[in-house]
């Protein structure tokens, strides 16, 4: 006889079903959570998240948020600036894995220190004016938007360390304002070292291989969303796994994009 012969029966139907109200409820508690955060920052005075000076209702004032630097013309498949908007002829000569990629700004000051503070310092409240930012460049796009949002996931002891992923912070917002399903079915293979401490050359190789879709994306076209974009290495080897799970085509989302030397944006 079994041990746990006498234990009632696991209804999984039940279970399921469980599991979906669940996420439901938890659902409607971020929308109400959300919706409550956006009263309080309406009511009380702000202070805007760079400088400091009065923000009104907003997290930054109509200063800082004129001195983003953002990239007027790019290139369509790399979002680095190219004249004209056309395709630069480093993606003309070899293709990156992903089919477009969008950012709303250089990563530059004071853009950096906004991301900083939220990836680093734990404000959370900025991944609304980044996911806003992001949204406003994708909203003059003329093609048709993806299937599903991706965000770039962290390793389990990284995203224990930190206690959130940034870039699914950005990505459920920008998924919830154009009604883009989120989809967590990427993850890390290893544990890589941080990106940011690397020179550029080492980049490709540090994360060549480490991810893997755990999910089936036949026939979908999908959008990776990630804080900042430097070598688009990241993005890259995230493509090649929904590429290899059958994505029909992958862009690479980002808030801000790392320019090569030179002088920054108007």
């Amino acid at each position: 006889m079994l041990s746990n012969a006498g234990s009632p029966k696991f209804d999984k139907s039940a279970a399921g079903a469980a599991g979906g109200d669940a996420a439901v409820a938890r659902r409607a508690i971020v929308r109400a959570v959300s919706a409550g955060l956006t009263l309080l920052r309406r009511a009380l005075p702000q202070t805007c998240a760079l400088c400091r000076a009065d923000s009104g209702d907003a997290l930054l004032c109509a200063a800082c948020r004129a001195a983003l630097p953002r990239i007027v013309a790019a290139c369509p498949r790399c979002a680095l600036p190219s004249t004209g908007a056309l395709a630069c002829g480093a993606c003309l000569a070899k293709p990156p894995p992903y089919i477009a990629a969008f950012a709303a700004w250089a990563y530059a000051f004071p853009a950096d220190r906004l991301l900083q503070a939220f990836k680093y310092r734990g404000e959370l409240a900025l991944a609304e004016p980044l996911a806003h930012a992001l949204c406003r460049v994708l909203a003059a796009r003329e093609a048709a938007f993806p299937d599903r949002i991706v965000p770039i996931p962290l390793s389990p002891q990284r995203q224990r360390l930190r206690g959130f992923n940034h870039a699914r912070e950005i990505a459920r917002r920008v998924g919830r304002d154009f009604g883009i399903p989120l989809a967590d079915g990427l993850r890390r293979t290893r544990d890589t070292p941080p990106q940011a401490a690397l020179r550029f050359a080492d980049r490709a190789a540090n994360v060549r291989g480490a991810f893997d879709a755990n999910d089936d994306f036949t026939g979908l076209s999908v959008a990776i969303v990630d804080d900042v974009m430097t070598t688009g290495a990241t993005l890259a080897a995230a493509a090649n796994a929904l590429l290899a799970a059958g994505a029909l085509r992958v862009e690479a989302w980002a808030v801000a994009r790392t320019l090569p030397p030179g002088p920054a944006p108007a």
